[in-house]
């Protein structure tokens, strides 16, 4: 057996208000729980908790039953969990990221992917999943968005750039387009609440739309039919994880269905989850759901490694697609700090821990390599 590397890494997540200050505490217990059988250490902190001219970080770890604070040595990998949502927080978390590593030079046990619009960009380049991308552009503004619309059936789709959760996608489709007509949008706010307006001014839809997304990088794609036969929006979420040899494996895969014209298939939006094959076949047939399954599972292995070559190591990815009533497959989304509570929901207790434990095992792998090296 090999030997315990001894580690000490560092879970960086943001701050909430609640019992605990920061997010994520039940995934975070769970971690520290899977360190310690390691004989590593293992906490949590956030990015305001770290000041210069310390030598130690203030910070959590779950021990004895119980969430203890106290004063950690600077990490030696970073597992960063941590969402920065504007300017202001990226700027603290990447000084929270200097100061540690002139305390001491730490490992990223994975790197962020640079937006939606960059990992498109990334994906469009491999001839096998441009086949599988829907047809991308960044807002640019109402003209162009009156013009989409007529080239594409009257209906689009929008999402930030750096959204998460479904929040801020706004589905837009004309009314009575013969006659020049109005605006129907249903959408998700910042809070993740379904909303729905229409305007009988196609003008003053389109003026307002903008406003919606004022200075955020928004992107525009056609609206893909992807409902159940009774038009329930659903995808299918991919966990990809390196393991403890180092090697990309599947975790897991599950289908998440929102409710009837819910817009999104986000378990934050109120939507469940299913088992994958079972729920593909009851849609598209036995013979078609194997095939869908197949071929997400081909996509979802070849993913990781292409994006790596464009972005650096990564350690996750949580991989959305879409199924269209035609039984047509398409890549929605790539994210690389996954939420991995679809596995629980549906049963899947081996993926539900292996998903926990492979973000821990695979900091032992790259600290066991550092310390044999």
């Amino acid at each position: 057996m090999n030997p315990s590397p001894q580690g000490i890494v560092g879970i960086l997540v943001g701050e909430c208000a609640g019992p605990l200050p920061f997010a994520e505490s039940a995934f975070c217990r769970q971690l520290c729980h899977i360190g310690n059988q390691q004989k590593m250490t293992i906490y949590v902190f956030c990015p305001g908790w770290v000041t210069s001219g310390r030598r130690s970080i203030t910070g959590y770890t779950f021990e004895s039953g119980k969430w203890i604070r106290k004063q950690f040595p600077a990490p030696e990998i970073i597992y960063d969990r941590c969402i920065s949502h504007d300017k202001n927080q990226q700027r603290r978390k990447q000084r929270c990221l200097e100061i540690l590593n002139d305390l001491q030079p730490f490992v990223y046990l994975t790197r962020g992917l640079a937006g939606k619009w960059s990992v498109y960009q990334a994906l469009m380049k491999h001839r096998l999943f441009a086949a599988y991308l829907p047809n991308t552009v960044r807002y640019e503004g109402t003209i162009q968005l009156d013009n989409w619309l007529s080239l594409h059936g009257g209906e689009a789709f929008l999402k930030p750039q750096n959204g998460s959760h479904g929040k801020r996608t706004l589905l837009v489709k004309e009314m009575n387009a013969d006659l020049g007509g109005g605006l129907a949008l249903t959408g998700r706010d910042s809070r993740n609440q379904l909303f729905r307006r229409k305007f009988r001014s196609r003008q003053d839809g389109l003026e307002w739309i903008h406003r919606f997304i004022g200075s955020r990088i928004f992107l525009l794609q056609p609206y893909l039919q992807l409902n159940t036969s009774k038009g329930e929006p659903f995808d299918v979420r991919v966990l990809m994880q390196k393991n403890e040899n180092g090697l990309w494996s599947m975790t897991g895969m599950a289908v998440r269905a929102g409710r009837k014209h819910s817009l999104t298939s986000n378990l934050h939006g109120g939507g469940t989850a299913h088992k994958a094959l079972p729920f593909l076949t009851k849609e598209l047939g036995e013979r078609n759901g194997i095939t869908a399954v197949q071929i997400i599972r081909k996509l979802s292995e070849a993913i990781p490694k292409h994006l790596e070559s464009q972005f650096g190591r990564l350690a996750e990815l949580g991989i959305d697609f879409g199924v269209d009533r035609g039984e047509r497959i398409w890549i929605l989304e790539v994210n690389s700090k996954p939420g991995r509570s679809s596995f629980f929901r549906i049963g899947d207790m081996q993926g539900a821990r292996k998903s926990v434990e492979n973000p821990i095992q695979y900091a032992r792998y790259l600290l066991l390599r550092k310390t044999l090296a």
